[in-house]
């Protein structure tokens, strides 16, 4: 938390720090005012009160640091001020607290809705994000595609083609059953239809039970009637008079019907076969047979009905006919008369046996298909019975296709045979087997259904898969699906359907003017293993500007230099090349280069300062804010003190303080970090000889990926723990701010036995050198070398050189080289530093510099040792 001081709008106070909020499109930041929220429209109305706590957070927005752009850039150095604050020069691992800093290493493809794009710095391995869902479609029986687009990142990049994998395989191991395309920003996608966004609905697929999708089956306790006590027939329709016809029946559904009715039957003579003889004569309904002289007809009921041939039919009324029936016998067939003893009424069933097809179905009626019919009346003792034909199964549940309020003119229905679909013969070869379904959808926002149906015929045991491409007017359709023929109960068949999908083509984007994608086809199914599908990974190394040895910049071009993302982080806030300390980049970039060492990471959610410190931190530097500046300060190897503080422009004295080790201190550091080879996390234990390494300090390294580069890191930072146990605390005035973090500055101290200081009140010329004349006497120690410096007028050190007595204690000799400080009233007398030269300063890096109002800083320094930096250039031994 920081307090500023101000009186007005949090629009002014964003404007006196130069931040012009109007000019975004899309305000990146939130802002709360005592826990409230503050709208943008009171941004420049509503006065800030006193103590009001105000909030101002970043929202995601496109890549992670265009989403900060020029807002939180401008509150960089108005919230940071000219240093930041740090707890010590050695924090290059993971932060300690909240997700600040994480590093994209997600090792499967995902949705990330509403989160920050990563950005991929150098090379490093990255699992693209989907911008449209994997789709999934059949293109023929035997061939299911997943397809989908990913977004590959902002910027652009080197993708080399055995560098694009589906898990650890190339792409062009896949051959014909994959491929791939890289489009640049802004390219368009048109006419790739990966770019096309398919919906796909989840409530549709795999089941809990274990099968591919929702099972399309027909039960055969579905196709059994349970007759009522009588139907009421009229031509082709036939009502119940009471419960409902079987669910499985409908249109192409054939039955047998059992039609008692009332006949007269006569004894007539006619010549058959060339006698004179006795024949039965039925006259009663026939309307409902086909009676045309020799065609055959049953009499009886279902399963005992005997067939009888017609001899002769005469119409007497609508469906009315007087009969005649034979039969043959004997060899060669004789035709025998069918006699029965007379009666003016007996109750017949004739055509039980015949089977009926229904044209149109209801839950209590039927009509059947012409052209014979049924006699207008209400029949006791009539049964209805399955014969075959088509089979209706349940309807599946209904879905909606579209998400929200979303419409679409494009629907896919998918479905699978898991068995295949064939007959087998006792010989083991295949047969044809067919199946039919229905598919219904209708506006969810009103209107009938409409229904249609599918043929699916094909001799395989192999399974196989439709997809059906269903267009329409624009809708948010609701489908159901069922089958409607019957589904094979013996061990030989294999016709088993299930609904495997459902999926609505929505609005989409055909360019990303900002970022890489990347398009994606695999042949799935059998040729893939499921759990690779969301496997497709690519290294990609970022295409920036670098800087060249001239302090100018290249064209873009595939780099992993430290300076190269720097700036580009640098760039992405809204700040220039004059925001950054180029002198000083251009100094590190040398250095860099020299060593090897690049940045190499891929960040996911973090914040502009976390970022430029895990850049620099791959190169062992740290970022500052020096005069406005960014500039990075690498921890090296010193040999030219900067500016110096002595009792002389300390206002207080030099508290020293020593951390000996504590027996539960960490030994060593065991660093982890990603291996560029396999892109997994490895560990490299860092220990000092002697070390026992039974408690390791562990660290996250981030943006290395290099073993020998991970193991220096972490032995600096063992260096760090053994040999800076330091601390050094001095208050001065303000040509305190003269220093900066991690400044190499030498420390003095009224201590016996160690450096003095004194003011410097004239210089002369003694035997080719000079002759220091000084305010306070100077101690010598005898069998000791000694050396003298001094203050510059810009504090900084001067020397130090071997030092001789002088005249008196007042005075010493030294080889000073000129120009020669001057000692005048119009300025503070220079400051000089004497002492042995083991002992004559106590060399420090400055850690921290607090000002305190406007005349005084209270600084804080720790030891500097040129150990901690011997591992720099050595190489693990194991």
């Amino acid at each position: 938390m920081e307090t500023h001081t101000w009186e007005g709008t949090l629009a002014g106070w964003l404007e006196t720090n130069g931040i012009d909020y109007t000019a975004q499109e899309t305000q990146p930041i939130s802002v709360t005012v005592n826990g409230q929220a503050l709208p943008l429209d009171q941004w420049a109305t509503q006065n800030l009160a006193p103590l009001d706590l105000v909030e101002i957070r970043p929202l995601p927005h496109g890549g992670i640091f265009k989403g900060l752009a020029n807002i939180i850039g401008g509150l960089f150095n108005a919230v940071f001020g000219w240093l930041f604050p740090r707890g010590g020069g050695d924090d290059t691992g993971t932060p300690e607290q909240g997700r600040q800093l994480g590093a994209a290493e997600g090792k499967a493809n995902r949705a990330k809705l509403g989160e920050v794009v990563p950005e991929l710095a150098g090379r490093f391995r990255r699992y693209p994000d989907y911008l449209t869902p994997p789709r999934r479609h059949f293109v023929n029986r035997r061939e299911q595609w997943l397809e989908f687009l990913a977004c590959v990142g902002p910027g652009q990049y080197q993708i080399l083609d055995d560098e694009v994998k589906v898990g650890d395989t190339p792409f062009s191991s896949l051959g014909a059953d994959g491929e791939y395309q890289i489009f640049e920003p802004g390219a368009d996608l048109s006419g790739v239809s990966m770019h096309e966004h398919w919906h796909t609905v989840a409530e549709v697929g795999g089941t809990s039970s274990g099968t591919a999708g929702l099972e399309l089956s027909t039960e055969v306790g579905n196709r059994v009637n349970a007759d009522p006590t009588s139907y009421s027939f009229s031509g082709l329709q036939v009502d119940r008079t009471s419960g409902a016809f079987p669910p499985a029946w409908g249109a192409l559904t054939l039955v047998t019907i059992e039609y008692p009715r009332s006949y007269a039957i006569t004894t007539q003579s006619e010549v058959i076969g060339g006698s004179l003889t006795s024949i039965s004569e039925f006259e009663g309904y026939f309307g409902h047979l086909d009676v045309t002289p020799s065609s055959k007809i049953a009499m009886g009921p279902r399963g005992a009905a005997v067939e009888y041939t017609i001899h002769s039919a005469v119409a007497v009324g609508a469906g009315v006919y007087k009969v005649r029936l034979t039969t043959f016998s004997g060899e060669p067939p004789t035709e025998v008369p069918v006699l029965l003893p007379p009666s003016p009424s007996q109750t017949l069933m004739f055509g039980s046996p015949v089977l009926r097809t229904i044209g149109m179905m209801a839950d209590t009626s039927m009509t059947l298909q012409g052209p014979l019919t049924f006699e207008t009346a209400t029949v006791s003792g009539a049964t209805i019975v399955f014969a075959g034909g088509r089979v209706y199964g349940e309807w599946t549940s209904e879905f909606v296709a579209c998400p929200g309020n979303e419409i679409s003119t494009a629907f896919e229905v998918d479905v699978f045979f898991p068995g295949g679909l064939a007959y087998i013969n006792e010989d083991g070869s295949l047969s044809g087997r067919s199946i039919d379904i229905e598919i219904q959808y209708r506006d969810i926002a009103g209107g009938a259904r409409t229904t249609m149906q599918r043929s699916y015929s094909d001799n395989t045991l192999d399974q196989i898969g439709v997809t059906e491409r269903i267009n329409i007017s624009a809708m948010n359709a609701a489908f159901r699906v069922r089958r409607v023929s019957a589904e094979g109960t013996e061990t030989n068949v294999r016709d088993t359907a299930h609904w495997y999908g459902l999926k609505s083509r929505l609005r989409t984007r055909t360019s990303y003017p900002n970022w890489t994608t990347m398009s994606t086809k695999l042949r799935s199914g059998g040729r893939l293993a499921a759990q690779s599908e969301n496997q497709i990974n690519i290294v990609a190394t970022r295409i920036l500007p670098t800087l060249l040895p001239d302090g100018t910049w290249s064209a873009p071009q595939p780099t992993r230099d430290i300076s190269a993302f720097l700036r580009y982080i640098d760039h992405s806030i809204g700040y220039t090349d004059a925001n950054l300390d180029m002198e000083e980049l251009q100094r590190l970039q040398a250095i860099w280069a020299s060593r090897g060492e690049t940045m190499d990471h891929v960040f996911d959610l973090t914040t502009v300062k976390e970022a430029m410190n895990v850049t620099l931190g791959a190169g062992m530097a740290e970022l500052t804010v020096s005069d406005g500046l960014i500039r990075p300060v690498r921890d090296d190897v010193r040999t030219q003190f900067e500016h110096s503080y002595s009792p002389q422009n300390m206002t207080g004295s030099l508290r020293r303080t020593f951390r000996a080790r504590r027996h539960d201190d960490p030994d060593g550091v065991e660093v982890e970090y990603t291996d560029d080879e396999t892109w997994t996390q490895q560990t490299v234990v860092c220990a000092l000889p002697g070390s026992q390494r039974l408690k390791l300090e562990k660290v996250k390294l981030q943006g290395v990926t290099d073993r020998t580069r991970a193991w220096r890191i972490g032995m600096r930072r063992a260096r760090i723990n053994r040999y800076r146990n330091w601390e050094y605390q001095f208050d001065a005035e303000m040509d305190a701010l003269n220093s900066e973090y991690l400044s190499y500055v030498p420390l003095f101290d009224g201590i016996p036995g160690y450096g003095q200081s004194a003011l410097l009140e004239r210089i002369e010329a003694v035997g080719g050198g000079a002759m220091l004349h000084v305010s306070e006497p100077l101690k010598w120690e005898a069998g000791q070398s000694h050396v003298v410096a001094y203050r510059r007028p810009d504090g900084t050190l001067a020397g130090p050189w071997p030092a001789a007595p002088g005249i008196d204690d007042y005075s010493v000799i030294a080889d000073v080289p000129q120009p020669w400080p001057v000692v005048t009233l119009k300025m503070e007398p220079p400051h000089v530093y004497f002492g042995t030269a083991e002992r004559w300063a106590f060399p420090a890096l400055i850690t921290d510099i607090k000002p305190q109002g406007m005349e005084s800083a209270s600084v804080t320094a720790t030891n500097y040792d040129v150990r901690v930096y011997a591992d720099d250039d050595n190489f693990p031994s194991d």
